[in-house]
């Protein structure tokens, strides 16, 4: 759903003309940002969506992830010697997501 309004508010934008110079998107909003970029069609962007849902649907309660006030730097500090976790993404320069 989440990646079906984000395409849908792109089209009402650009129904006002509001045409984006740049798009950039994390996580569905990656291909959200593709499809409004023309680099993949609505259908093919609609099946990767499907795609992606079904296997984290399939994959949940395998691994966790933890969101973290803090640099990576820090985040690997918290983590090491715990072995199967690392950093799955820097958000900024005090958000780093980890995960195991």
């Amino acid at each position: 759903v989440l990646w079906a309004v984000m395409v849908s508010l792109a089209a009402v934008w650009a129904e006002y003309g509001v045409k984006p110079a740049a798009v950039i998107g994390h996580s569905q909003g990656e291909m959200a940002a593709a499809c409004v970029a023309g680099a993949l069609s609505l259908e093919d962007a609609a099946r990767i969506v499907a795609v992606r849902s079904d296997a984290l649907r399939r994959l949940a309660g395998r691994g966790a992830m933890a969101s973290l006030g803090v640099g990576r730097e820090r985040a690997e500090e918290f983590i090491d010697g715990h072995a199967g976790v690392g950093v799955a993404a820097v958000n900024g320069p005090s958000s780093t997501v980890i995960s195991g």
